[in-house]
């Protein structure tokens, strides 16, 4: 076990257990995180799909691909039939399990752009290869050019390989030219996709053709999810909201409030909070840090999309922090609380760690502090175990570095799981080898994600919580198959 002193304000690290064990893709909103290993074993809509309909591409998952998002847009490809028959529908690769994974729409253009057919697609759960239909076949022409696209969400989550249409694709039916393929449009709402992706990059967008076929296909079945905890769907800026360009600092100095714009393009790694009383809604923003005069500084943020990218610190870091609602990506850790924190309904995930490095991130941490709330979150330490011993601590870890912990509430808040390399899903406080122990620690009815080992973590779900200190509370909280967890 590694027994690191973290230094505050700089790069506080955390114990984590060496373990050398094949890394498994967790699912979760990745952003550019290269996707391996055999398509989850859940059945996708695509299976279901009738035999006499062909693609350009096989059922397998397709090599190469990476998860981006960003603003909305549309993504497609060029094809041309070799012989006459009529397009059903299309299909499309999805990499995250997530709903808002799902495309908004799917169409069907020519050559020159005219809108063919068009089907608007429901979010659903699920990997892999999915495929939608037509209300009416079109009938499609041998040699003739089409373009086949998807349109994507609000949060523009879409699959892609770079360079995947560097050489043309053939098969018995459908040609798929190489070179200058793989096309795009950024836009809010459906569009024709007139512009060249950067490098032939496929976005794994394909049609359902019946080659000289008028009979149907039946209508796929969408895997269903289970609802109600924070994630895509239900945390960040809204859906339909247009972001403002910000105009103002980037180090905050009086009370201001902040709302519609996007931060992130003129602040880079974080907005400092120099002052009392500053509030941030449905905007997209860098790292948020009030860690000014030790506690002179406060911020509420809600509706908010916050991407921290590669900074070595903390997505939201400090003191008197109130954040509800909000999507955290990147940083070391998600959010980092010193004293006074309220953290409700909002997803933690997706934190920086960088290949070759040894990080050791975390969704929740405080390394010493007092009055901390976390109710009703999605709290997952995403990042697997690397060849040079970076990876994840925990869901949740306090620590006694700097200050005891105490009056803290982890209040019915789902623990993902990571059996890659995180130890445990939870660090409960406990003194052990740290120089401060908790006190008034209540983890009450939280729900732990089993996971692929039936851990969460890679030895269990929860680790150094001292029941017997004064005011620790382990009340409620149960697997998500049902059984309750005991420390």
């Amino acid at each position: 076990m590694h027994s690191p002193v973290p230094t505050r304000g700089t790069t506080p690290t955390s114990p984590r257990l060496t373990r050398l064990a094949p890394l498994a893709l967790l699912a979760a909103g990745l952003v550019a995180i290269t996707l391996t290993g055999p398509a989850p074993a859940a059945p996708t809509a695509d299976s279901q799909r009738a035999a006499a309909t062909v693609g350009a591409f096989g059922k397998g998952q397709p090599s190469g691909v990476v998860v981006r998002r960003g603003a909305s847009r549309e993504v497609g490809m060029r094809f041309s039939p070799k012989v006459d028959g009529r397009a059903v529908g299309v299909r499309y690769y999805k990499a995250l399990a997530w709903k808002a994974a799902t495309p908004r729409s799917a169409t069907l253009w020519s050559r020159s752009g005219k809108k063919l057919a068009r089907t608007s697609i429901a979010p659903v759960a699920g990997t892999g290869w999915q495929s939608v239909k037509f209300s009416s076949k079109v009938k499609l022409t041998k040699g003739t050019r089409y373009v086949v696209s998807v349109h994507t969400r609000n949060k523009g989550i879409h699959a892609v390989t770079p360079g995947g249409f560097d050489k043309g694709h053939s098969t018995a039916q459908l040609r798929v030219p190489g070179d200058r393929n793989g096309w795009t449009s950024v836009s809010d709402k459906p569009t024709y996709p007139s512009k060249q992706a950067r490098g032939d990059a496929n976005y794994w967008v394909d049609v359902r053709f019946k080659p000289g076929s008028t009979t149907q296909d039946p209508t796929p079945t969408p895997t269903p999810t289970p609802g109600g905890w924070p994630g895509p769907d239900n945390t960040g800026v809204p859906a339909g909201t247009v972001l403002a360009p910000y105009t103002g600092p980037c180090t905050i100095t009086s009370a201001r409030t902040i709302s519609g714009v996007d931060v992130l393009s003129k602040c880079g790694d974080a907005l400092v909070i120099n002052t009392m009383g500053v509030v941030i809604e449905k905007s997209l923003v860098p790292g948020v840090w009030s860690i000014y005069g030790d506690g002179d500084s406060s911020v509420t943020i809600s509706d908010s999309d916050v991407r921290a990218g590669s900074v070595s610190t903390a997505g939201i870091w400090g003191y008197n922090i109130k954040a509800a609602r909000v999507d955290i990506t990147g940083g070391q850790h998600s959010f980092q609380c010193n004293n006074n924190c309220e953290l409700t309904d909002s997803w933690l995930h997706d934190q920086y760690n960088p290949n070759g490095g040894s990080t050791h991130n975390n969704a929740f941490i405080s390394n010493g502090g007092h009055t901390m709330v976390v109710r009703h979150n999605t709290l997952h330490c995403t990042p697997l175990l690397n060849s040079t011993d970076g990876g994840c601590t925990a869901d949740v870890s306090l620590f006694g570095d700097f200050d005891p912990i105490d009056d803290v509430l982890i209040e019915n808040n789902f623990l993902r799981a990571n059996n890659s390399s995180i130890s445990y899903c939870a660090y409960g406080g406990a003194k052990g080898s740290k120089p401060y122990g908790a006190t008034n620690v209540r983890f009450i009815n939280n729900v732990f994600e089993r996971g692929a080992n039936r851990k969460c973590g890679v030895y269990g779900p929860v680790t150094s919580f001292e029941k017997g200190a004064a005011g620790n509370q382990w009340s409620g909280n149960v697997w998500d198959s049902g059984e309750a967890v005991n420390p």
